[in-house]
């Protein structure tokens, strides 16, 4: 189960401090070689296989894109179509139609725009101090800034002259509803991923649910779904057992996905991909293959499964 986030041939600011991102001609280069290896099957197909045990085709991938990026729409849709590969889509509800820019994307435009500012560190040492947060350095420090603390982003941005509004007007880095219909009817598939990105571990369980229950409630009423799926951001790691309880059984989504690599569930309906956007960048091969090595190297400690309280 991998997954991307986005795809482009050209540079994206918002993104560059972040994760690698895949040039149109990896990611081809990508597909072809899990083609060779792999076949492709799509959510219901998955949703199927978990609920009712329907099998498979051997050798089988499901692959998924995070946080409804503009790139979804006329870049990897396009690859995918030509290709005859199923994908999924998991949007934040908050930010479709370019409404708003989550906080991590923020703190990559602020370390584009002061890097080569003499004033910089003086302002952010400032900032941070004024938000009792320590200060290191430009880059360290800004991606170092959690969800709660997204208004230390907002105060910077406005002193530093970085306007995030027209940053959103003038490069529309998210999915349009137009164009969620478009890929709707080409046969995508689409599921929620949380409101606005925060991390599941540092909300309240009632915030959990709120997170995901409020965003897919938003794409069943905007665009008909009639399925439910949910990807957590950034990760489910201390999420609790309570939480599947409510979301697969009460809620009545089909599946929820995490992004912890390679490992096996005990809860079923919560399965787990693994990134395909690594710092140091691997090729597909590369990647597929530290992902079973690693696996492997788990299963001999026992830590290849996930318990939950």
């Amino acid at each position: 189960m991998p997954f991307y986030h986005t795809v482009s041939d050209d540079e994206l600011p918002h993104i560059q401090h972040l994760y690698h991102v895949r040039n149109s001609r990896l990611f081809i280069k990508d597909l072809e070689y899990i083609l060779k290896h792999y076949r492709p099957v799509d959510l219901h197909q998955l949703t199927e296989h978990i609920e009712g045990d329907k099998l498979l085709p051997e050798k089988s991938f499901f692959l998924s894109f995070d946080d409804g990026l503009s790139e979804c729409y006329s870049i990897i849709a396009p690859i995918l179509k030509q290709k005859g590969i199923p994908a999924t889509f998991f949007l934040n509800s908050d930010f479709v139609d370019n409404k708003g820019l989550m906080f991590r994307y923020k703190s990559s435009l602020l370390i584009s725009h002061l890097q080569k500012s003499e004033s910089a560190e003086k302002l952010l040492r400032h900032k941070f101090k004024e938000h009792k947060l320590p200060f290191r350095n430009t880059k360290e420090s800004l991606l170092s800034v959690r969800w709660n603390q997204e208004t230390l982003l907002d105060e910077i941005g406005e002193e530093c002259g970085m306007d995030f509004d027209n940053f959103l007007k003038e490069k529309k880095p998210y999915l349009t509803t137009p164009q969620i219909v478009e890929m709707i009817s080409d046969g995508f598939t689409f599921g929620s991923h949380s409101q606005n990105h925060p991390t599941y571990n540092k909300l309240s369980p009632d915030k959990q649910i709120e997170q995901t229950v409020l965003s897919q409630e938003f794409l069943c009423k905007n665009f008909g779904l009639d399925y439910k799926a949910f990807a957590f951001p950034f990760t489910d790691s201390g999420v609790s057992a309570a939480f599947f309880e409510r979301i697969l059984k009460d809620e009545n989504f089909q599946l929820t996905f995490g992004g912890a690599g390679l490992k096996n569930e005990k809860i079923k309906g919560q399965l787990q991909r693994f990134g395909m956007e690594k710092e140091s960048p691997q090729d597909a091969k590369q990647q597929i293959h530290s992902e079973y090595c690693y696996y492997l190297i788990k299963s001999i400690f026992g830590k290849n499964v996930i318990r939950r309280d």
